[in-house]
């Protein structure tokens, strides 16, 4: 599902597709205007948390950027905050793979940081990937596959 700043009087705009290679094209415009400042894509599971292995150590994202900063997020059953890293895209029209260590995924409520450890490994609720640049910007990137290694 798609999330933007409108939950909060802002004036953001995305969307998210579904390619006919089966990609996720999440696109928009990040707008400033009245405090916002912000696009997102959830995926939710409740009732049926993703398992993450104990061997597991990363995240790995195959996608198509467009040379911004992005910022990919989970969520677990241990409390409201989410683990949060922002990364860049490279934007040259290639495929490309970002690795997310769990032990560099900081906690964040809100925007904010929280006293807690970094990410570890457990079980997934949610995971969001957020474009917030502070700065008013429209946006393009292409989703094959989120995977733990």
């Amino acid at each position: 599902r798609v999330q933007d700043d409108v939950v909060m009087g802002g004036r953001s705009d995305s969307q998210l597709k579904m390619t006919a290679e089966n990609q996720a094209h999440f696109s928009g415009r990040v707008s400033l205007e009245n405090n916002g400042g912000f696009c997102s894509i959830h995926q939710t599971v409740e009732k049926t948390p993703y398992v993450i292995a104990e061997k597991s150590v990363a995240f790995a994202l195959l996608l198509k950027g467009d040379g911004k900063d992005y910022n990919f997020r989970v969520r677990t059953p241990n409390g409201r905050h989410a683990y949060a890293f922002t990364f860049p895209t490279k934007g040259d029209g290639e495929w490309e793979t970002i690795s997310i260590p769990f032990n560099v995924m900081e906690a964040t409520y809100r925007g904010e940081s929280v006293d807690v450890p970094n990410y570890a490994g457990e079980n997934i609720l949610e995971m969001q990937l957020l474009i917030g640049n502070k700065k008013e910007e429209t946006f393009e990137i292409l989703i094959e596959a989120i995977e733990v290694i």
